[in-house]
């Protein structure tokens, strides 16, 4: 006891000591406290065991020196040396199936490492491979490391020390029952996750609506995908719901990475399509960030009971913002300017009775009049 005092205080001081060096603070602090904890009870273990050997060495000595007691002293001596000897045996013939397990781990990290090393090089395009992209290096890397650690637990598995008894079987048959059970639902969201990975649905970075949701692809996960949607949110999807959903990607048909703009307004009959045209394309012009070259369009995707659909699709460049949120939101703005100077009401008008006069516009007023936007040429 008085040497474990001694060595408790001892170790003590040189972790004091490592700790006010700066270059292993860090980790050192961080578990500290666990380190002082497993040297004490390391500490309590060697103490406790000298002492029970040393109390099994005294009533051995002691009921030897009787000749009544003295073979239950040989038998008390011949005990501990007998499980002492087993111990030891068992550990040298452990040894050899270790040293094959240890080759096997090794081995694997070895496969592992090349196996990481080649794909990131595809993954960040030093390399080139006609069957893998960059988008499906990284899930064929994790993939492959899975399979390559698994098979390399099924060969070690038999070389483990007392892999052959019993309760080591009956343990593992338990382990395998409680996943089979309750390891379904995970299997889906991963089998889910690696379709979608290898589907190319949809990419990291890329702008995407996958049922009421929208937002920029953060991360694509063996579980779930993160979308980021510009308004402080990060929406974490499981990858079921998103395998069973239509994904619109707004990035995939858009060069240089950056996503498609579109909105729609409804304008009753008794404005010109043509002037509600040229108003839509003269706020798309206006609006920073929106690209001049694919030039955007109007279409019109409705003819209602009391208005017409109007929809701008356009294309945002370079200069745009890397939310979309925000580039819509200028978008928006600068169509309700346009329309306020040209005194058009964003309203869908509604009616209980046939007006007096038919609500047509005559083809001289097809252009809008005597309103500031003229038609185009092409017109």
């Amino acid at each position: 006891r008085r040497l474990r005092r001694w060595s408790s205080r001892r170790l003590g001081h040189r972790l004091d000591t490592w700790l006010d060096v700066d270059t292993r603070r860090g980790v050192l602090a961080t578990y500290l406290p666990h380190v002082r904890r497993a040297s004490g009870l390391a500490g309590d273990v060697v103490v406790w065991g000298t002492g029970l050997l040393l109390v099994n060495l005294w009533a051995g000595f002691v009921l030897r020196a009787f000749a009544y007691t003295r073979p239950w002293g040989e038998s008390a001596t011949g005990w501990l040396l007998g499980v002492l000897g087993d111990f030891a045996i068992g550990v040298v013939h452990a040894v050899p199936g270790l040293l094959v397990v240890l080759l096997i781990a090794v081995f694997a990290r070895l496969l592992t490492r090349a196996l990481t090393l080649l794909l990131r090089r595809v993954e960040s395009g030093e390399l080139q491979l006609g069957w893998l992209d960059a988008d499906t290096a990284a899930p064929t890397r994790r993939i492959g490391n899975f399979v390559v650690w698994l098979f390399a637990l099924a060969l070690a598995y038999p070389y483990l020390p007392g892999a052959s008894s019993e309760s080591f079987k009956g343990v593992t048959v338990l382990a395998g029952l409680m996943l089979s059970l309750g390891a379904s639902g995970v299997v889906g969201q991963a089998m889910a996750g690696v379709g979608l990975m290898y589907s190319r649905s949809l990419r990291i970075g890329e702008y995407v609506r996958i049922g009421e949701t929208e937002g920029t692809v953060a991360a694509i996960g063996m579980f779930a995908t993160k979308l980021h949607t510009g308004l402080g949110e990060e929406v974490s999807l499981p990858n079921t719901v998103v395998v069973g959903q239509p994904v619109r990607n707004f990035s995939r048909l858009v060069a240089d990475g950056r996503f498609v703009l579109h909105t729609a307004v409804t304008i009753g009959y008794a404005t010109p399509w043509r002037q509600v045209h040229a108003m839509l394309l003269e706020a798309a012009r206006r609006t920073p960030g929106v690209a001049a070259e694919p030039a955007p369009y109007v279409v019109q995707t409705a003819l209602s009971d009391f208005y017409v659909e109007y929809r701008l699709v356009a294309q945002a460049d370079r200069s745009a913002p890397h939310s979309r949120a925000e580039a819509m939101n200028r978008l928006l703005a600068d169509i309700q300017d346009v329309f306020n100077e040209n005194g058009v009401q964003i309203m869908s008008p509604h009616y209980l009775a046939d007006p007096p006069a038919p609500q047509v516009v005559p083809p001289g007023e097809w252009f809008g009049g005597g309103a500031p936007l003229k038609p185009p040429p092409a017109a």
